[in-house]
């Protein structure tokens, strides 16, 4: 493909690298407390979760539908009901919000770690969901296909639609990180001090934990799960090498991120490739490049 039909591709997609560009800075903000809290293997347990559900919604669709169809149409409250199971079984992000959301439930249950390690919680965890993930769609009606489409998104068929309600649900998550900044970066950094000066510090890892849920439930539905723990995982890393200030660190994340999307949609096109294999290796270039500044520069 020509540049030339690289530009016009992108002119024609511009929702999708709108998508991706919002994705990337999303989950790379996100990444940084993630990377911080060295929680990065919760980050790819919840991905694998929200495909779990995802599979789960392709399963029970056909189902719930037909169930909805039968009682739409009968009196309250049954058709009410109906109404409602019509209106999940047309969209997955439902039913995979639910199975994310109970995910974060079962991981926050710090009365296992009497029992066995944490990580060894995550682990068990992201085994279930990915042989659930699987299992739910080998036996529904889509099939393996859409195991591809749960790699690598479909960023592409992004519509005006999915984009607003895209920076809608994402837009949400950033403004209330924003309004809790300090918040977040105290419990990050040091969650027994922030315990000793009367912070809800349990109350504050939920709503931490409850946002990037949302956030990769969302984000997946559109990047996929492999590129949505890209940018919650690379980013960071290059904003954590190349500076010292937190500022700095998710100053540079972002900008790391936003490079990638749109560096990696251009050279998707140009090679025709899926997104992912291109924007995660203009991310881990640009690691390189930081890791080899931080190297070169004084202590």
């Amino acid at each position: 493909m020509s540049w030339q039909d690289v530009w016009a591709g992108l002119h024609l997609n511009s929702t999708g690298v709108m998508a991706a560009v919002l994705v990337g800075l999303v989950c790379a903000y996100l990444g940084v407390f993630v990377v911080l809290k060295r929680v990065v293997f919760v980050g790819l347990t919840l991905a694998q979760l929200s495909g779990a559900g995802i599979g789960l919604a392709f399963l029970l669709g056909p189902v719930l539908g037909a169930l909805g169809h039968r009682y739409a149409h009968s009196v309250w409250p049954v058709g009410q009901v109906g109404t409602s199971l019509e209106w999940i079984a047309a969209r997955p992000l439902c039913i995979s919000l639910v199975v994310t959301l109970l995910g974060i439930w079962l991981l926050a249950r710090h009365s296992w770690s009497h029992v066995v390690p944490r990580d060894s919680i995550v682990g068990a965890a992201y085994v279930a969901a990915y042989g659930m993930t699987l299992l739910f769609i080998l036996r529904s009606p889509k099939g393996m296909e859409d195991v591809r489409e749960l790699l690598d998104g479909s960023v592409i068929a992004t519509s005006p639609a999915d984009l607003m309600m895209l920076a809608l649900v994402l837009g949400t998550v950033l403004v209330i990180h924003a309004l809790f900044y300090k918040q977040h970066l105290f419990v990050a950094f040091d969650p027994e001090a922030a315990a000793a000066q009367s912070y809800h510090v349990a109350g504050w890892e939920a709503l931490f934990y409850v946002t990037l849920g949302v956030a990769i439930t969302v984000a997946m539905r559109q990047a996929g799960i492999l590129l949505v723990f890209a940018y919650l995982v690379v980013p960071p890393i290059v904003g954590l090498v190349a500076a010292r200030r937190m500022g700095s660190v998710l100053g540079i994340a972002l900008l790391s991120a936003g490079l990638s999307a749109i560096l990696g949609f251009v050279l998707a096109l140009k090679w025709d490739l899926p997104l992912s294999p291109p924007t995660i290796g203009v991310g881990l270039g640009l690691l390189a490049v930081a890791a080899l500044a931080r190297r070169r520069s004084p202590a």
